[in-house]
């Protein structure tokens, strides 16, 4: 009786897989596309991970061939697609990467670190601002989802941190469109306004961003706003003391309101790392620009003020090093040295609304 079982459970077990491989041929025949697609897409992620080695090993033109060949057997792999419009933004060839990153975001939308790439190359490369705009209103608008396992995973700040950086290119966009609408037209001064409206709402996401604040006092500067300019400028350059670009601009705008003594100031400390980075010829037409300050001054009949005033115009490259985008020796000249850079009119123009 038990052989007789073992022999019908024998031929069940065959019939059951007779059956398996009979499905497995119909669903062949009946899906064929499908197990296509799929054959395609282990190929591709095959491409798609040689490619990724030859990318982090710097091997470009390795991976490029790499993520075409991937693209060709699986046009849908996103990463792929914007990686290789990263590298087609090193070889400066911005009109493929415009493609590589449009077709990633046809199969990915929300793919928001790409859509991000395309507005920036659109907007900094191109000069199409308008589309650049549009790119990052998406970005803006966008409500991916978040998760957030403690000490394992946490998408939240990445998210909050893309919207800043949105409004923040944005910024740059108007801007960009204001230069190119010509110096104080009714055009400019329109853009140069929703430039100020982009930075300002990236404030609320970029706490304490150099760059956004910077870039906002340079807007409220080119708008005749001067009080919320010199504001902005302080706290730019609070932020990031060694910043030429923002004492300069501070020292033309504190000249271009009377603020003489501060401004010398200002230029002095620009001429100082300006003397430190090598720049012997900017500094020469700076210290021209100081000197005329200086007549400024001695014809308000102030001489004692230039008399007394002890000037910082060089450093000593024998003392002071530079590392990782900051002047410094050791931690107290470190210390000293970015004391000596910061503002000394924050309070002045805070207190003045």
């Amino acid at each position: 009786m038990g052989f007789i079982v073992k022999l019908l459970n024998l031929k069940i077990t065959k019939f059951l897989l007779f059956m398996l491989v009979v499905a497995f041929f119909a669903s062949l025949y009946f899906f064929k596309s499908w197990y296509i697609v799929q054959y395609n897409k282990c190929i591709g992620f095959y491409y798609v991970y040689q490619g990724d080695k030859a990318f982090k090993a710097t091997k470009y033109q390795k991976a490029v061939e790499y993520y075409k060949t991937a693209l060709r057997h699986y046009p849908g792999h996103s990463r792929a697609s914007c990686n290789l419009g990263n590298i087609y933004v090193s070889f400066e060839n911005y009109y493929e990467a415009v493609n590589a990153y449009e077709n990633a975001l046809k199969y990915s939308p929300n793919y928001m670190v790409c859509r991000m790439d395309l507005g920036i190359i659109l907007s900094e490369k191109m000069a199409d601002y308008d589309k650049a705009i549009q790119e990052y209103g998406r970005v803006i608008n966008s409500n991916p989802f978040t998760i957030n396992i403690p000490f394992v995973f946490n998408n939240k700040k990445t998210t909050i941190a893309n919207k800043g950086l949105a409004y923040y290119n944005m910024g740059l966009a108007y801007r960009g469109k204001a230069v190119y609408m010509g110096d104080k037209t009714r055009a400019s001064v329109r853009y140069l306004k929703k430039a100020k409206t982009a930075y300002k709402e990236a404030e609320k996401y970029l706490k304490n961003d150099f760059d956004n604040t910077y870039n906002l006092a340079l807007t409220n500067h080119l708008l005749g706003d001067y009080n919320s300019a010199a504001s902005g400028y302080c706290k730019a350059i609070n932020i990031k003391p060694d910043n030429f670009e923002a004492h300069y601009n501070f020292a033309l705008l504190l000249r271009s309101m009377n603020l003489n003594k501060e401004a010398l100031d200002e230029f002095e400390k620009s001429t100082m790392l300006l003397d430190y980075y090598g720049n012997e010829e900017r500094s020469k037409y700076i210290y021209g620009i100081i000197n005329e300050i200086k007549r400024r001054i001695l014809n308000g009949n102030d001489y004692d003020y230039l008399k007394n005033r002890v000037e910082i115009t060089s450093l000593s490259k024998d003392n002071i090093t530079y590392k990782n985008g900051k002047v410094t020796a050791d931690v107290q000249k470190d210390f000293n040295m970015k004391e000596l850079l910061k503002c000394a009119y924050t309070k002045q123009f805070e207190e003045v609304k």
